[in-house]
């Protein structure tokens, strides 16, 4: 009978193990890959699931799959976050890290001050008739050009041309003029420039629809385009 009841205490241990097995795979570890187009997918993170979550450069969620648990895409942020703070491209304590490398070349029309001759007749009180006058008046003119933005990591600068540039400026750079309070996050960049001690015009350029605006003495309105933006939401 001692076969007996050592095989009697041997079935639970078996048992056990093997609900160990069971219940305690392996932890799976998340796998991340750069697509063409700049976006992150994350896979892996719960073995046999099949589920991936997209996110964009920035590290916001873009598309999950229809496998994922809530559990799977809070793992998958982790990781992206991960991925992005050892990479120097994550949130710091000011907002979204300003470490980028853009060139944007724009394209619009501005509007600058001008003076006019006016030709035109005038009323002669003393005389009684109407008689032909030339004044000169404040006024403005239009004009065609193009600007150039260059960002490299925390530092900015803008190239003008034409009629953009003041007769009375700072003389910039072979064209180009710092940018200086410049911001960029993930919707926009804004910025200034000194042209002289009285013109420092302010830069405005929306990412999501490619605009520009730059208004000081000068004003310009235009549309900026870099040389790829491929699939992402913003144009830059």
């Amino acid at each position: 009978m001692q076969p007996m009841k050592s095989l009697r205490t041997l079935v639970p241990t078996i048992v056990g193990l093997l609900t160990l097995t069971v219940t305690h795979p392996v932890n799976a570890q998340p796998v991340i890959d750069t697509l063409d187009n700049g976006n992150l997918s994350v896979t892996g993170m719960r073995s046999g699931s099949g589920c991936t979550v997209l996110f964009n450069p920035e590290g916001e969620i873009l598309q999950q799959g229809r496998s994922c648990s809530s559990t799977d895409i809070r793992k998958a942020q982790t990781a992206i976050d991960t991925y992005l703070r050892e990479q120097g491209t994550s949130d710091n304590h000011n907002g979204r890290s300003s470490r980028q490398n853009l060139t944007l070349i724009c394209y619009g029309e501005g509007r600058k001050p001008a003076l006019a001759n006016r030709y035109g007749y005038e009323w002669n009180n003393r005389r009684h008739r109407y008689e032909s006058s030339n004044r000169i008046e404040s006024t403005t003119s239009d004009f065609d050009s193009e600007v150039q933005v260059e960002i490299r990591g925390t530092q900015g600068k803008i190239h003008l041309t034409g009629k953009l540039i003041a007769p009375i400026n700072d003389g910039g750079d072979d064209g180009w003029w710092k940018l200086d309070d410049l911001k960029v996050s993930r919707d926009k960049i804004t910025g200034k420039y000194r042209m002289n001690a009285l013109n420092k015009p302010h830069v405005n350029i929306d990412r999501r629809s490619g605009r520009i605006a730059i208004d000081g003495i000068e004003k310009f309105r235009g549309e900026c385009e870099s040389g790829d933006w491929g699939g992402s939401r913003t144009k830059f």
